[in-house]
């Protein structure tokens, strides 16, 4: 085990804070984009707001945000439904590519964490999904009008998710387009996580693979403990558990409480922002 450091100074907290600002703004045009697949067209201000009140929420009851998209999203023209399942579709392919990245990461982490394999288990289904969407999207849209109609959904939805993706298409090159986003968003928040890890005295260039895998474990691990508001101690103690033999079980842990520090950091700050820009009303078109 190599020890590493203390607390960072603020200037890197600040800085890893304004990275996950900006990665906010890239969700927020992910999430636009969704809505346009599914015929809904919001302005920038307003699905900014939507989004950044919504996201909060997560934080009071896991999947908060779903329902939150839902209900905000009225006030500007979407539909309740419409509003809900692009909050899935985002957080579910945002999942994805996470768990792709868990993959790619296997040869550094898994060594060190063996008790950990099943996170890498858990993320070949939503990686299968991932190039299925990419490549046949079409059927990807199928496969999940399927699941929409089986009887156990309808009872609980009323029937309403049948219809959710009916005249909906999707091209590869449509979902390459709303794909690209959640690619830099990831990219941004790992380069935040990386800052924040160099802070506490890890080195990005001799750990970076089982760094960018700590933290991509650590977000799995956050989405499937849906009885954990936010991810929060299951997404920090999976980080914590893979990076203890390269910083020591203390220097770990204070990493990923500072990580999640400057995750709120950013999304107050976005809050913020969206919260100045905020339009009365700004009605979506949909088809």
């Amino acid at each position: 085990m190599r020890a590493a450091g203390g607390l960072p100074g603020v200037g890197p907290v600040a800085a890893a804070a304004a990275v996950h600002l900006v990665a906010n703004a890239v969700s927020v045009t992910t999430w636009r984009r969704i809505a346009a697949v599914a015929g809904a067209r919001l302005t920038w201000p307003a699905a900014a707001w939507v989004w950044a009140a919504s996201q909060l929420a997560r934080y009071g009851l896991s999947g908060a945000q779903v329902a939150g998209r839902a209900v905000l999203g009225r006030r500007y023209g979407l539909t309740g439904l419409a509003g809900a399942v692009t909050a899935l579709v985002e957080t579910a392919w945002q999942f994805a590519i996470t768990a792709v990245l868990v993959l790619a990461t296997v040869p550094w982490w898994l060594p060190g964490a063996s008790d950990l394999r099943w996170v890498a288990l858990a993320a070949l289904v939503p990686a299968a999904v991932l190039v299925v969407g990419s490549v046949a999207p079409m059927r990807l849209l199928a496969g999940a009008a399927r699941i929409a109609t089986w009887s156990p959904v309808r009872r609980v939805t009323g029937g309403r998710l049948a219809t959710s993706v009916d005249g909906v298409t999707l091209s590869p090159a449509t979902a390459a387009r709303v794909t690209g986003p959640f690619l830099v968003n990831t990219a941004l928040r790992v380069a935040a996580f990386l800052v924040l890890f160099a802070a506490v005295g890890g080195s990005p260039q001799r750990d970076a693979g089982i760094a960018v895998g700590a933290y991509a474990i650590g977000q799995v691990a956050g989405r499937v403990a849906v009885f954990a508001p936010g991810g929060v101690g299951a997404q920090e103690g999976a980080t914590a558990l893979v990076l203890a033999p390269v910083l020591g079980g203390p220097v770990a842990l204070l990493l990923v409480a500072v990580t999640r520090l400057a995750e709120v950091l950013g999304e107050l700050a976005f809050l913020g922002l969206a919260r100045w820009r905020r339009p009365v009303s700004s009605p979506a078109r949909v088809r």
